[in-house]
């Protein structure tokens, strides 16, 4: 009976994706500086998944299961969010690691930095994942973009029994996006540094 049970729990469907993202080395260059975090969404399609994906994750909410992957390779859980949460917290990770401070609060004196969805599918073709994403990220002072970049990537995977394969492919991409944005270049641009 138990053995039953657990081969339904393993066989309902997610509502989420898993994200894991690999966690930048730990640095103090910009230590002192300090952003708000805005996050927007420009994609022309809000569809995570196409459809043959999305027959693979016929639950699937929106969300997604984000885990950082620090250098020492632990996996350490950082909670379920929506699409522009899963950037906000990503980049605010990112961001911290420089040294960085993130606040929350709107204050004319702190710059923003502003994030701007541009692209986030998943494509299932034949026996492979695809999985595009594309962001812009920028520094906005006194309500002026000063600096800004844009970075997209592709990835693909073979598709594995299960939905595990999706998980990865989006992972590596998200994470490969993310982490080639030069933080320490938009400082300098915008003159902060």
């Amino acid at each position: 009976f138990i053995a039953a049970l657990s081969f339904i729990g393993g066989c309902t469907g997610r509502s989420y994706l898993i994200v894991d993202y690999t966690v930048t080395p730990r640095s103090q260059y910009l230590k002192g500086q300090s952003v708000v975090i805005q996050v927007e969404d420009l994609r022309k399609s809000k569809a995570i998944m196409e459809p043959r994906a999305l027959r693979v994750f016929p639950d699937f909410r929106n969300r997604f299961g984000l885990a950082w992957i620090m250098p020492n390779r632990q996996r350490i859980l950082a909670g379920e969010h929506d699409l522009s949460e899963l950037f906000e917290q990503t980049f605010k990770k990112r961001l911290e690691r420089l040294g960085v401070t993130v606040v929350q609060n709107m204050d004319p004196s702190i710059p923003v930095f502003k994030v701007s969805m541009n692209t986030v599918r998943l494509k299932l073709i034949g026996v492979k994942w695809y999985a595009t994403v594309s962001c812009t990220a920028g520094l906005v002072v006194n309500e002026k973009r000063v600096a800004g970049e844009t970075v997209t990537g592709n990835a693909e995977r073979v598709r594995v029994i299960g939905r595990k394969g999706a998980d990865i492919v989006l992972s590596n991409i998200f994470s490969d996006v993310v982490n080639r944005i030069d933080v320490v270049k938009l400082f300098q641009q915008a003159k902060l540094i």
